[in-house]
């Protein structure tokens, strides 16, 4: 198998199909792994399969995101319910119900990711530190 010309320093590994042995150089289709990257031919059984299998897995993914939309207002109201009976009888607690709420509530707000800086900022709200660390802007 020759491999084409690769950026310098680069580890991308160019990798034969061990069903219809495509060769890189050849005008076949591409499937990028990771830092691999496999050439097909355009009727090569394995990346038929590769393509079905990631349409579904898109398709499950979409689903599953509908669901979640669709469940996730309910949980949170039950979360916060369970938060209120809890923060009533137990002081101690109240940090801790007080940011598990605040992160539930980013979260819904967002498309499905609360980012590190975020959950250090209610954290920190929450739960001072010692000797904070000034923020970079």
């Amino acid at each position: 198998m020759t491999e084409p010309d690769k950026p310098a320093g680069s580890d991308i590994e160019f990798v034969e199909c061990d069903d219809c042995h495509a060769l890189p150089d050849e005008a076949h289709s591409r499937v990028f792994v990771g830092r691999k990257v496999i050439s097909h031919t355009e009727d090569c059984v394995t990346y038929t399969i590769e393509m079905i299998n990631g349409e579904d897995g898109a398709r499950r993914v979409r689903e599953q995101d509908t669901w979640a939309k669709r469940n996730f207002p309910p949980a949170h109201e039950r979360l916060r319910a369970a938060a209120d009976a809890l923060s009533d009888r137990d002081t101690a607690a109240a940090p801790f119900v007080a940011a598990l709420l605040q992160l539930a509530e980013v979260q819904a707000a967002t498309t499905g990711f609360v980012v590190l800086k975020e959950w250090v900022d209610i954290l920190d709200e929450h739960f001072p530190p010692e000797h904070p660390e000034p923020k970079p802007h």
